[in-house]
């Protein structure tokens, strides 16, 4: 039986736990990190799963020496956000309200996890498995011991659960959840537009739920579609040059013609534990909290959790003194349940105060709309927040 030693062992290599396993292991922290399958190889045509990075992800992303990797082309980087219910009460932030450049880039999740993990290659610190499972766990109060489906045997100070939404690693570390799933499912589709404004997202309020837009590369972009479950199935369904002329007739002004490449439909599911830790565990992304992805903020947040809880693993050298890592985890939990619990909720706010066509509401939101658009200091309060500055 092979048996191996390490720092922290990590179970999910989606964009989260590859980029915490990679922030550790330039440090010197022994890491392994498990996955169970590979991600998919890239084609000529976009993935029809997109990110917006906003600005701290991607100086983050930087730091370890990532975001050089890959290709500007494939990186298509948006300075302007328009949103609206009513063209009369439309909202436009621009990066320069907040001093930068830019407020991010769009890029599709496969690019940016295959850069990910093509730099596994280079630290002698990292490991990774893959396909694999766990089978079995136990914890001493030290360390823990862990057996995969391929026989090795891994002795770990820190179990990390970056596995998602239906994480595996939080059940075994007993962390219960509390959520619901939304009224509203959502629509990808991957589609090639004659009409985009370059480096602008827009979203567009409906009382059935947002629709949003991303420009990719080459005129392809990725637009949201939220509505009831019962109206998306409906669309599902239709033949493609149908959906391409619903598509066309919903968003002529905004997208022109349209020819579509790729749909998926997925549920929309708000969730949170009530730990993001417990002793000698933690978790980080989605793991600890999803959202609804109207305002985008999901991978956003998780690299948030890495970014605090590398931070602070690091700085306590408690794998060099081999130190208790309770205190550490401690800070870790403080420093996130506030800040993610704080964006879950305005999201939510967003949700329950647009879900509703309600005349006197409607006023009343697009009345706020037009107090932010002439508020300079409001605008720049959202947006710094917004793009983690």
């Amino acid at each position: 039986m092979n048996k191996l030693f390490c720092d922290v062992l990590i179970f999910g290599a989606g964009i989260i736990g590859a980029s915490l396993a990679l922030r550790l292991s330039k440090s010197g922290i022994k890491v392994i990190i498990v996955d169970h399958t590979h991600p998919v190889p890239m084609k000529k045509k976009p993935h029809i799963r997109v990110a917006a990075i906003n600005y701290a992800s991607i100086e983050f992303l930087k730091q370890i020496n990532i975001w050089k990797k890959i290709p500007s082309n494939f990186c298509t980087p948006y300075h302007r956000l328009e949103v609206w219910e009513c063209p009369s009460s439309k909202v436009i932030f621009h990066s320069m309200a907040a001093g930068v450049s830019m407020m991010g880039c769009i890029i599709e999740n496969n690019r940016l996890q295959l850069a990910l993990w093509e730099d596994f290659v280079n630290f002698k610190t990292i490991t990774l498995y893959c396909p694999s499972i766990l089978v079995s766990t136990h914890y001493d109060g030290f360390c823990w011991r862990c057996i995969l489906d391929n026989g090795v045997v891994v002795v770990s100070r820190l179990l990390i659960g970056a596995d998602g939404i239906y994480s595996q690693v939080r059940k075994i570390l007993g962390i219960g959840v509390i959520g619901w799933k939304y009224r509203q499912f959502c629509m990808l589709l991957t589609i090639k537009t004659d009409k985009c404004k370059n480096g602008t997202i827009w979203q567009i309020f409906t009382p059935w739920g947002p629709i949003g837009f991303l420009p990719l590369y080459n005129h392809w972009g990725s637009l949201m579609w939220y509505n009831t479950p019962e109206r998306i199935q409906e669309l599902q369904q239709l033949p493609v040059a149908m959906l391409e002329k619903k598509i066309e007739n919903n968003f002529q002004k905004q997208l022109g013609n349209v020819k579509l490449h790729n749909m998926t439909v997925v549920p929309l599911i708000r969730q949170c534990a009530y730990n993001y830790i417990t002793s000698g565990g933690a978790l980080v992304g989605d793991a600890a909290h999803s959202l609804h992805p109207l305002a985008g903020q999901g991978i956003n947040l998780g690299l948030r959790d890495v970014m605090s809880l590398s931070r602070l693993l690091i700085n306590s050298r408690v794998f060099d003194e081999y130190s208790s890592i309770s205190e550490v985890l401690i800070s870790y939990q403080k420093s996130r349940k506030y800040d993610s619990f704080l964006m879950q909720s305005c999201i939510d706010w967003l949700y329950v105060v647009f879900h509703n066509n309600y005349l006197p509401l409607k006023i009343a939101r697009n009345v706020a709309f037009m107090t932010v658009e002439r508020s300079l200091y409001l605008k720049r309060k959202v947006l710094k927040y917004a793009l983690g500055i």
